[in-house]
């Protein structure tokens, strides 16, 4: 069966590439352009490879998050904006199936663009790192730094949360497909009805029915979040200061984040996720 997914990033990207490419440019742009006027404090003066491969990092980091926002904030309104606009003529009049665009569109948004951001967000890192010394300590500063070691260390741990924005990816993939599908059938007050219902909700069966198990899975979600990009944030400074293998590293913390979708409580939110996508999906077919 063709799939007509290529066809449809390209019809996302002629859309929404000037927001993307804002998102990704301005941040970097205007803290470069901002920094000449303001003082840097509190980097230490010791160990500026170390503080120029965090700044890089920070960067990169920085922009993939904005441009992740972004796309969370956009995504939940989109199905229904494609009733108002009547691009959903355009959806339907597509020989491939509606699920195909749903997933497109989400792939575009959610992945595909972040992850441009991120690689923005590093070319941009060294000039700030280099930017950010020279304010603090001259150009002097600048020179002393091995700049080559700075590299050298920063492409596996960049490749790593790359790599890490799949498995990240996956488990907002419930959040993303639930807030879709109440837009989509809710509309307007779709997103706000989960948000602040699901809280309640939540909160309702923990201090009033002792029921914790709604929480305890909430949090153990957002853990999964927090360790897709770095399961291992002990093992990672501990290989930093003992110049160890950052290769080998890289590779044993992605299988340990990979290890964990081989899990119940993954296959639990995989399930939700499911559910969310099947709804916009039927919602776009019927033509809202």
């Amino acid at each position: 069966m063709t799939s007509h997914i290529p066809t449809l990033l390209l019809r996302e990207w002629m859309q929404h590439k000037r927001g993307w490419l804002i998102a990704a440019f301005a941040p970097p742009i205007l803290f470069l352009a901002m920094l000449p006027f303001g003082h840097v404090q509190g980097l230490p003066d010791k160990h500026r490879e170390l503080v120029s491969l965090a700044i890089l990092l920070i960067s990169a980091a920085a922009v993939f998050g904005i441009c992740l926002l972004v796309a969370l904030f956009q995504l939940p309104g989109l199905a229904r904006r494609d009733a108002q606009d009547r691009s959903i003529e355009f959806w339907l009049s597509l020989p491939g199936r509606p699920g195909e665009s749903v997933a497109a569109t989400v792939l575009a948004h959610a992945w595909l663009a972040p992850v441009g951001g991120a690689v923005v967000g590093a070319l941009f890192g060294l000039p700030i790192a280099m930017s950010v010394l020279a304010v603090q300590g001259g150009s002097g500063a600048v020179t002393e730094v091995n700049w080559s070691e700075v590299v050298a260390a920063a492409l596996p741990l960049l490749l790593r949360g790359l790599a890490g924005t799949l498995p990240l990816m996956l488990w907002l993939a419930p959040l993303v497909f639930v807030l879709m599908a109440a837009s989509a059938w809710l509309k307007r007050l779709g997103v706000p009805l989960v948000l602040v219902g699901g809280l309640v909700i939540v909160l309702v069966l923990d201090k009033v029915y002792s029921l914790d198990w709604p929480m305890q899975a909430l949090g153990a979600w957002n853990a999964q979040l927090s360790r897709a990009m770095v399961n291992d944030g002990t093992g990672l400074k501990e290989a930093l200061m003992s110049d160890a293998n950052l290769w080998t590293w890289v590779v044993q913390d992605f299988g340990r984040a990979l290890a964990e979708l081989a899990s119940l409580q993954f296959l639990g939110w995989a399930a939700v996720a499911a559910a969310g996508f099947a709804l916009v999906m039927a919602r776009r077919s019927r033509g809202g």
